[in-house]
């Protein structure tokens, strides 16, 4: 395909559906740009619709959120200590002390 932007839009497309590109020319062979991009747009949509509803049961429960946050939190500060301890050694600094 010569027109990268038309080229982009298949790749998207073939990605999230696993349609291969060359089937999708075939597809679009003739129809307008306007086709292409209405029928990636229902893609995109059938595609980010499962996370969108996720998200929105995260945000309704503000408790739960608020708890996989923190465990998150926790976790993040185990591992940013260790690795603040290798840096440490390895440049030589003694660890702080608290």
């Amino acid at each position: 395909m010569d027109k990268p932007g038309v080229s982009n839009l298949l790749t998207i497309y073939s990605t999230l559906t696993g349609t291969g590109i060359a089937e999708l020319e075939q597809k679009y062979t003739g129809k307008g740009y306007g086709a292409l991009k209405t029928d990636l747009a229902e893609v995109m949509v059938e595609f980010v619709t499962p996370f969108r509803d996720r998200t929105q049961e995260y945000l309704d429960d503000p408790e739960t959120l608020d708890s996989i946050l923190a465990k998150g939190a926790e976790k993040a500060r185990a591992v940013a200590a260790e690795t603040l301890a290798q840096a440490y050694d390895r440049v030589g600094f003694l660890p702080a002390k608290h």
